[in-house]
């Protein structure tokens, strides 16, 4: 097993190093994070307290997050993707390599998002268990963006296609019309949405009275969502031969 992973490994350390080396756009996509944690202090700060808007809007931030760090990674090195296929490394040790950074990536950005606000408001729930939900908002983000990737022909056309895919997460939900006007279709579109779970484990844990077992129940969905997205994005990438094979 710790075999069939070292090229996910050293393809890891090379992604890395080469997100390390760009240090301009490395501040650009973490610097994001304490700016719209900013952001959003100044704007709950004026109530001096936190809403169902204020989780939405930073579990809706945590997908950008992910989407926004993956969306150019696969099709922007499509001739060395085919490269080292031609040298026996395997599609999914690839994508493995690309989403261990690109947690990391979104692990930093959550704590900085969630730290900021929490340095101005005081969240009801439990920090850990938000930025748990933070996280697996921010992975499935990086999934859905490694599947726009995989299957963008162009990187502006990925990038292009990050606000089409943010936008369904803000009209099929509570922010839009309230949950009891549902029609049967939004009521099920809205459970394929990320961005939805992390906000019920916001909206769970800071209540008054946090049935536990749910905000459990949340998060495994959440994160079965996420893998379920960079598994899509593997099979996206997977030549015939390979699946034959």
């Amino acid at each position: 097993m710790s075999g069939a992973r070292k090229p996910a490994r050293v393809m890891a350390a090379r992604y890395r190093d080469s997100l390390l080396g760009d240090v301009g756009g490395l501040v650009l996509l973490v610097g994001q994070a304490p700016l719209i944690g900013w952001l959003c202090a100044v704007v709950w700060g004026s109530i001096e307290s936190d809403t169902p808007g204020l989780y939405f809007v930073m579990c809706l931030a945590a997908v950008w997050f992910g989407c926004i760090n993956a969306c150019r990674e696969i099709v922007k090195e499509r001739a060395i993707l085919e490269r080292e296929r031609l040298f026996g490394i395997r599609t999914a040790d690839y994508l493995l390599s690309k989403v261990w950074v690109l947690a990391a990536l979104g692990a930093v950005q959550v704590i900085l998002l969630q730290g900021t606000v929490e340095w101005s408001l005081q969240l009801r729930g439990p920090m850990g268990v938000e930025v748990l939900a933070l996280f697996g908002a921010s992975v499935a983000g990086t999934g859905l963006g490694l599947l726009v990737s995989a299957l963008a022909t162009t990187q502006e056309r990925a990038v292009f296609a990050v606000p089409l895919l943010l936008l369904p997460q803000i009209l099929f939900s509570e922010m839009a019309i309230p949950g009891n006007l549902y029609s049967d279709v939004v009521a099920a579109v809205e459970k394929a949405m990320p961005v939805h779970w992390a906000y019920r484990v916001f909206e769970e844990s800071a209540a008054l009275e946090p049935r536990w077992h749910m905000v459990a129940l949340f998060l495994v969905v959440l994160f079965a969502m996420a893998a379920t997205l960079i598994g899509a994005a593997t099979v996206a990438l997977i030549p015939r031969r390979e699946v034959v094979t």
